[in-house]
């Protein structure tokens, strides 16, 4: 959604999807990517991108892929087209115009690229991957800049910045790193070494940018400081954030309507108005039966209980009793027993303390967005039609102008507040579900500490077991 509001050619294309689209390329009726690929042309490639028939063409193939990078991608990035052969794993070099100067690098680094691969007996099939290979960092930056996900690095030193995910790093010939991570360090960044040489143990100064760009990337360390039960349940209480798009009622039959009084019209504007506003108003109002807050505590509190059914909670309780910490576990099962009520305070919290953000805009605001259109429909005055004025019921009517935009506008202030407010509200059940996972890490040390190996293993087979049924 976000990419097709960005880019109106790849939002038209979905709009015509029902037309059948017919791609020619150097005269050739294209039926396969294979035959994209084989009539490849840079300007017709360019064309049936920028009018949208070549994601039309991809969708209709069934080419989901493809179809799915193709909108990703933006039309004013400056390696566009470089990116677009990507997407159909095409050689870029083969598709652009070079300059003598440009021929004359591409062809030394060529050399220098088969003089490494004869003295390191690499595979000869490279040669036709020079547009992924870098021999020197400018061109590490370029191939980086322009989302290559493989990448070659050929008998030089570079620099690997661990905070761009996404890309592979395979080495041809004697490939230095300077101011290398470990292996493990790139790989919770999204990154992958090949055939390079890297330090084993971390570097201390260096270890908080690789946490850093580790947690950007999305990896959670959880289990490397807590136990194995506290990380069990963990990984299952990642519920996934809401999303949800309201729309607002109201009745657009007033607009169609002839009304006989100004003060009639105005009446009835208002009441459709005051519907849809009142509506929006109890979204984000503490305590109405309406309210987001109210929808998430109940959702996130359902899955909690369910997460925690009885028969886990009679085991956790067995265990708690067993290491003589009945009261640890009594504030455990009122986190469980009461997690929609306490959620629902931690929500509703959210809203009362930024009611300036959350409140909607004045009703005010919309009422004056809405004009009184006057009809005249009395007969003209004077001569033969003033003779008829007493056998035609003249008169003056109202109606009411767009109603639609003053309500998609409310919709979209709701909607504004309801993103953020979801936002704050999945950043609420984590930090509940931390006290949580710090209840059962008191538990798991204890279990840990008395407790054999085997024995933790079986409980924890049986707890997943649980969880699952």
């Amino acid at each position: 959604m976000i990419n097709q509001l960005l880019n109106p050619v790849l939002t038209q294309s979905t709009a015509t999807m029902e037309e059948k689209v017919i791609l020619t390329l150097e005269g050739t009726t294209i039926h396969s990517l294979n035959e994209l690929r084989e009539h490849f042309n840079r300007n017709e490639i360019l064309s049936f991108y920028s009018d949208g028939r070549l994601l039309t063409w991809l969708c209709q193939h069934y080419y989901e892929t493809q179809a799915d990078r193709l909108r990703a991608l933006d039309p004013a990035d400056k390696n566009c087209f470089r990116k677009l052969c990507g997407i159909f794993d095409v050689n870029y070099p083969d598709h652009i115009q070079m300059s003598a100067e440009d021929r004359n690098i591409l062809k030394a680094k060529e050399e220098t690229l088969q003089k490494v691969l004869k003295d390191t007996g690499a595979d000869q099939a490279l040669l036709k991957k020079l547009d992924i290979i870098a021999i020197n960092q400018e061109e590490l930056a370029s191939l980086i800049d322009a989302d290559e996900p493989q990448i070659y690095l050929c008998s030089n030193s570079f620099s690997i910045p661990i905070t761009k995910p996404g890309h592979e790093y395979i080495g041809i010939g004697d490939v230095q790193i300077d101011n290398p991570f470990t292996n493990e360090q790139y790989s919770k960044a999204g990154i992958t070494v090949t055939n390079i040489t890297l330090p084993v143990t971390q570097d201390p100064d260096t270890s908080l940018a690789a946490s850093q760009a580790a947690a950007a990337n999305g990896y959670d360390s959880f289990h490397e400081s807590h136990s194995a039960l506290a990380t069990l349940f963990h990984n299952t209480l990642k519920a996934n954030r809401i999303y949800e798009v309201y729309s607002l009622p109201f009745n657009a039959s007033v607009m169609e309507k002839f009304y006989n009084s100004r003060s009639e019209c105005a009446a009835a504007k208002k009441t459709a108005l005051e519907k849809a506003y009142n509506t929006a108003s109890a979204y984000v109002t503490p305590g109405n039966s309406k309210c987001i807050a109210k929808y998430a505590a109940t959702y996130y509190g359902t899955y909690i209980q369910e997460l925690f059914a009885p028969q886990i909670m009679d085991a956790l309780q067995k265990l708690y009793e067993l290491h003589r910490k009945s009261d640890c576990f009594r504030t455990f099962k009122d986190k469980i027993t009461h997690s929609s009520k306490n959620l629902l305070e931690l929500f509703q919290t959210e809203l009362s303390d930024n009611t300036d953000y959350y409140a909607m805009y004045r009703f005010q605001y919309f009422l004056d967005q809405v004009e009184i259109e006057e009809h005249d429909y009395r007969v003209m005055e004077g001569g033969f039609w003033r003779s008829l004025e007493t056998l035609i019921s003249g008169s003056i009517q109202y109606t009411i102008s767009d109603i639609h935009t003053p309500i998609s506008e409310m919709e979209g202030d709701l909607n504004e507040h309801a993103h953020t407010f979801f936002k704050a509200a999945h950043d609420e059940y984590r930090s509940y579900c931390r006290e949580i996972e710090e209840l059962l890490q008191q538990l798991g040390d204890n279990f840990r500490a008395k407790a054999d190996e085997e024995t933790l293993t079986d409980y924890l087979n049986t707890l997943c077991s649980a969880a699952i049924q």
